[in-house]
This record gives C-alpha cells, sequence and structure tokens, in this order.
C-alpha cells in the first residue's frame, strides 16, 4: 500500500457523493411487509412508517471467554442466536441486525396484526423459550445458565440500503450493501435493553398505548428510568410467559429471580432519606424548645441519626460501585460501546467522579478505578488521544497494563511522555509485583526504544 488515493478512485468518490446529493429522496409507506436487502435499489429511496423494534442482549457475555473454551463457546452462541431468531419468525417479525450477542428485530402492521402485539408476543416468546428450554439444557451441559433483557419501542422510522457495489475491474470483490435505519427507535429500544436484567421486557409508552387488551394485564407495572440525560418511561414485566402444552418448570440464573431496577433502587433510596432528613430537621427544632423534659427522646433520636448516617454511607457506596459497574460493562464489548455513543460513556464517567467524591474518592483515585474500562470504550470508539489519558491513570495507580494495549495506542497518536513518566515513577515506588514489575519494565522499554531510536 502506497501513501495515497489515486485519481481514478477520487473521481469515483466525487462523482458518487455528488450523485447522492442531486438525486431526488423518494419516499414509500412501510406497510404490510418489510423488504429484503436484495429486493431495495442502491439509490436514495427511503421507506418511512409505523413499526416496532426489538432490541434484545444477553447479560454477562462479555465473562463467556473467561468461562469456556471456542467449541463450548460456539454451541452456546448458536443455540441463543437460534433461539431468538425462531421466536421472533414465529411472531410474525424480521430479525435486521446481530450486534455481538445484541439482536435487532421489526415488526409493523400488516394481516397477522399490530406491530405492538407482535413485538409483546416476540419478547414472551423469547423469555419463555430461554428460561425453559435453553437454560435446562445449558444447566445439564455446561452448569451455566444464561439471562437476557428486551426493550421495545414503537415509532416512525426510515430505512434505505447503503453501501458499495463490487470494485471496479475485479469481478471477485463482493459488494457490501447493509440497511440503515434512520429515527430514534433502535436507539431507545438499544437503551431501554441496557436498563432491565434478567427476564425483564421494558416497553416504551408508545408501545403500551397501542397494546390489544389481552397483552393489558396487571404484570405491567409503570417505571421511569434515568439513562444518562435521557429520562425513559414505559412500562416492564418480569418472567412473562407464554403458556405450552406441557407446562415446563423455568430455569432462571441464581439469584435473579425477581430482577429489581437498580437505578430506581438507587433514586428511591436517595428520596427516601431526604424525606427521612426533613422529618429528622422538624424533630431536631423540637427537641431544642424542649430539651429539658425531652432528654430521652433525644437520645433515641441521636442514634436514629447515626442509622441513618451509617445508611446513607452504605448507599453512597453502592452507587459508586455500581456506576463503575455500568462502565465496565463497556470492556471489550465493541457493539455495545459503539451502540451507546460516547455521549452516554462520557455521562456515566462524570456521574461516577461525582458519586466517588461522595465517598471521599479524588477524581484521579475515580478514573484509576474505572481506567481499565475507559481505555477499552475509548479504543472502541476511535478516541485514541483519550483513550492514552487513561493508559496514564492505569500505569500511575494500577497493576494491570497491556503491550499490545500500548502499542496500539500509542502508535495511533504517536507521542507518549506522560506515559513514561508515570512508567518510570511507579517502578521507582516498586509496590508492583514481581510479575506486574516485567510487564511495566517491557512497556517502558518500548516505548523508549521506539520513540528514542
Amino acid at each position: 500500500m502506497n501513501e495515497r488515493i489515486i485519481k481514478s478512485e477520487t473521481d469515483l468518490l466525487s462523482t458518487a457523493i455528488k450523485r447522492i446529493f442531486d438525486t431526488e429522496v423518494l419516499e414509500k409507506d412501510l406497510s404490510g411487509k418489510l423488504p429484503k436487502l436484495e429486493s431495495l435499489h442502491d439509490s436514495n429511496k427511503i421507506y418511512t412508517g409505523k413499526a416496532s423494534v426489538l432490541f434484545v442482549d444477553m447479560r454477562g457475555s462479555t465473562k463467556l471467554p473467561e468461562q469456556f473454551d471456542a467449541e463450548q463457546l460456539v454451541k452456546i452462541y448458536r443455540s441463543y442466536i437460534r433461539t431468538i431468531v425462531q421466536a421472533v419468525r414465529y411472531s410474525n417479525g424480521v430479525v435486521r441486525d446481530f450486534m455481538g450477542d445484541g439482536i435487532l428485530a421489526v415488526f409493523i402492521d400488516d394481516d397477522n396484526g399490530k406491530s405492538e402485539d407482535k413485538a409483546v408476543y416476540a419478547a414472551r416468546y423469547i423469555t419463555t423459550a430461554i428460561d425453559k428450554f435453553l437454560n435446562p439444557i445449558l444447566d445439564e451441559k455446561f452448569n451455566h445458565r444464561i439471562s437476557c433483557g428486551i426493550g421495545i419501542h414503537t415509532g416512525e422510522i426510515s430505512l434505505s440500503k447503503v453501501g458499495m457495489k463490487g470494485k471496479e475491474q475485479d469481478e471477485e470483490t463482493e459488494s457490501e450493501f447493509g440497511i440503515a435505519w434512520i429515527g430514534n427507535s433502535t436507539n431507545l429500544a438499544c437503551k431501554q435493553c441496557g436498563a432491565v436484567e434478567c427476564g425483564t421486557i421494558f416497553i416504551s409508552t408508545s408501545t403500551y398505548s397501542k397494546l390489544s387488551n389481552i397483552n393489558k394485564k396487571d404484570i405491567w407495572r409503570s417505571i421511569d428510568i434515568q439513562k444518562g440525560s435521557s429520562l425513559l418511561k414505559g412500562y416492564v414485566a418480569e418472567h412473562y410467559y407464554l403458556a405450552l402444552d406441557e407446562e415446563v418448570t423455568p430455569c432462571v440464573p441464581d439469584g435473579q429471580s425477581a430482577p429489581t431496577d437498580v437505578l430506581l433502587l438507587i433514586q428511591n433510596k436517595i428520596d427516601e432519606l431526604a424525606k427521612q432528613s426533613e422529618m429528622l430537621g422538624k424533630k431536631e427544632q423540637d427537641l431544642n424548645d424542649r430539651q429539658k423534659e425531652l432528654r430521652g427522646k433525644e437520645m433515641v433520636l441521636s442514634k436514629k441519626e447515626e442509622l441513618l448516617n451509617t445508611k446513607s454511607d452504605m448507599l453512597n457506596l453502592s452507587k459508586y460501585t455500581f456506576l463503575c459497574d455500568v462502565l465496565g460493562s463497556g470492556h471489550c464489548k465493541h457493539d455495545y460501546v459503539t451502540a451507546m455513543g460516547q455521549e452516554f460513556w462520557e455521562e456515566k464517567l462524570e456521574e461516577t467522579i461525582s458519586a466517588g467524591e461522595e465517598i471521599g474518592k479524588t477524581e484521579h483515585e475515580v478514573k484509576q478505578d474505572v481506567s481499565y474500562a475507559m481505555v477499552s470504550i475509548y479504543e472502541d470508539l476511535e478516541l485514541y488521544d483519550k483513550a492514552y489519558d487513561f493508559l496514564v491513570e492505569q500505569a500511575t495507580g494500577c497493576s494491570w497494563l497491556l503491550l499490545s494495549v500500548v502499542k496500539k495506542i500509542v502508535t495511533k497518536i504517536g507521542y507518549c511522555d506522560a506515559l513514561k513518566d508515570a512508567l518510570y515513577s511507579r517502578l521507582s515506588k516498586g509496590d508492583l509485583p514481581y510479575n506486574k514489575q516485567k510487564e511495566f519494565e517491557e512497556i517502558k522499554n518500548w516505548l523508549v526504544f521506539e520513540f528514542e531510536k
């Protein structure tokens, strides 16, 4: 490969871009049946209409490579994806994207029913199939059970064919086309999926409002969840199974039989503490006015206040740990990281730093706690300068640093002085285990060799 793009290629690109901008965008109603990729034209023709988008994502999948070998992983992922695809297909929907272990499906109104009813039926089909058919086999074969979160949003979407046909003068080059889904329905379905755990279905208010009465059972409960700067409003149902001809006992992950919304739980606890603090202030004022005759009550109240402070400290620690885990969920999970986007991860980082201050941690201490995750997240987002800043934090306060990651990021940005200084300082402290000391020495030597030769 040389260091330039030849003129014939730039002419080809300029012509293609000009043709796209000069061609009128033609809209076609999205109704009756979703178009297949091969039936779409490489043009400015878009299909627009109402659809219900379902997103399902396996929980804890990043840890699977640590637990199982390649052959076992193939069986787990293939059986999982086969289960999801059947559930969608037999609910009159179509799978339109695979994002790692996340799967995107689309449902539209047709002769078989409303998109909302079909999407909820598919979610219940998925929950039933995983807990009653897939998990029993995984439990028997591998002593393992999986769980999923499911999000559904109904709204207006547009789709268009994108990509490029082959390559001139090379018949062996395959065409690379895909479907671009335009609108916020897929993004909202992904966020709703990420907000719930084990066997829980999250549907938006737009989906719930159009459900047929048969689906509006007491099992749905209203919920508001804060996700970064977004407030997700909707309804959730936990372990909402379909009936079977021969009933089967569900097989769910241990300790997850009653999943809860951790963000909502934290917010409720904070609200509860705020109300208790307000009541406590009023009682303290009353005690100051009647101090002599209420000595006994003042002692009791003092003990209650001490207990309240202890609970507050525990809640702050739980909140910090939870936010660290949210950032940790993006480690080595490229598709999930890019789907959520830079704004989401940086909002979570700011929230984690603020939560760290509540428990006495400095900004650098917080960044060091999550540096392993932020290096991976910024690397996936191709923000290598920001990934480098967290490499420096990692070298300063952690005992884990990978040469392969350092090579990739430093090569991308072309500088390393701060990282070298951090490594020299860290190695001089002598606080690393012997094997980690050797790894840090190896990274330092590579930096010196590459950038001082």
